[in-house]
């Protein structure tokens, strides 16, 4: 294998993993320059690598831009799937808390709550981002790393970029706040059982407002 073919590989294999793991998430802008000097290649590798990501879907080429992430579709299977994973989870690790008698820090989630409130009318994905936010500081105890990034994993996969679930997942945005206050004040105070209880409520409901739209 030439040292070239070795290069456009690596091109590829780097940036595959990046989008797999959703460290770049869609509608980020890829730049050849900028991937040239992180991975210290020429550009041809890297245009290379945007061809084959692109004939995957993974990816579209803009002349004179660079390249853009495209949004995984997900449907209505694959969204139950994630929503009873993430259920499972969560409920996994605050019974973990419970039987270390360990607690969290709950001062940084509850400041992304409130930011979050206060973006909740906003068309743009500002939420959404800082949901996953919240969500990274509550996993903060979670000592497995393999554990956490699945659930993380899980939880960007629940936010697509286009279509009838984003369009749910908007309209359902007050209800996770609603659930969320709760959920840090019972978090605040080591409450697992109600945590449990209240995690349960607020992913079945957002997964029945999901289903009902589909309906």
């Amino acid at each position: 294998m030439s040292k070239q073919k070795r290069r456009e590989i690596e091109a590829y294999q780097y940036m595959k993993a990046k989008i797999d793991n959703r460290e770049w998430l869609p509608q980020k802008q890829l730049k050849e320059q900028e991937l040239t000097s992180e991975l210290k290649m020429s550009r041809t590798p890297v245009r290379n690598a945007f061809l084959q990501l692109e004939k995957e879907g993974l990816i579209v080429i803009e002349p004179y831009k660079g390249a853009k992430v495209l949004s995984k579709e997900i449907d209505i299977k694959a969204f139950q799937d994630r929503i009873k994973f993430i259920e499972l989870m969560i409920i996994h690790y605050f019974l973990k808390l419970e039987k270390e008698e360990k607690s969290i820090d709950m001062k940084a989630p509850a400041e992304k709550l409130q930011s979050m409130q206060g973006c909740s009318q906003s068309a743009q994905p500002e939420f959404e981002n800082l949901e996953l936010e919240f969500w990274q500081y509550i996993l903060t105890m979670e000592n497995n790393q393999y554990h956490h990034s699945l659930i993380m994993t899980c939880f960007k996969e629940l936010f697509p970029e286009e279509g009838s679930i984003k369009k749910v997942l908007y309209q359902s945005r007050q209800t996770k706040i609603k659930h969320y206050q709760q959920l840090v004040a019972f978090l605040s105070e080591a409450n697992y059982p109600y945590a449990r209880r209240e995690i349960r409520i607020v992913l079945n409901q957002i997964r029945l407002n999901v289903i009902q739209s589909i309906d």
